[in-house]
């Protein structure tokens, strides 16, 4: 063989070795991660230190995303979906979501579980709240 051919058999060589790695990591490689779409967002609210027995933490349709739980709290928490606690007192537009006893275990609660009126915290044995929680929820469902 001359010289040229052995050029060109060798250029093609690598024309087709570059085309084979790049159809190869087309279809293997790691797809690129985006972000959360706009909306879709989590928001959260910290209880930390003495709050009230009851509290608004989002009003209208929303999703409870999670309850972390840092430091435990001296009385029993329900997290309501209702539209006011009034609405808990007399049983209307008011349903359970989550239920913490007295001096919960620290950690993470996931809920992911959608609310159609919105999200109350309230004291339910009475005593005031006296502990560090995140409570992490987003606008919709």
């Amino acid at each position: 063989m001359d010289k040229l051919t052995t050029k060109i058999t060798l250029f093609l060589f690598i024309i087709t070795a570059l085309v084979g790695i790049v159809a190869y990591n087309s279809f293997t490689g790691e797809k690129e991660l985006t972000g959360v779409p706009q909306g879709n967002t989590y928001n959260y609210t910290q209880l930390t230190g003495v709050i009230a027995t009851t509290s608004t933490i989002v009003a209208g349709q929303s999703t409870l995303g999670s309850v972390i739980i840092t430091e435990d709290q001296a009385g029993a928490v329900v997290l309501w979906d209702a539209t006011s606690s009034a609405a808990i007192t007399d049983g209307t537009y008011a349903t359970r979501v989550a239920d913490f006893q007295t001096a919960s275990t620290e950690g993470t609660y996931v809920f992911d579980t959608g609310v159609t009126y919105g999200l109350i915290y309230i004291s339910d044995d009475g005593y005031v709240f006296d502990g560090d929680w995140t409570i992490t929820w987003r606008y919709g469902l």
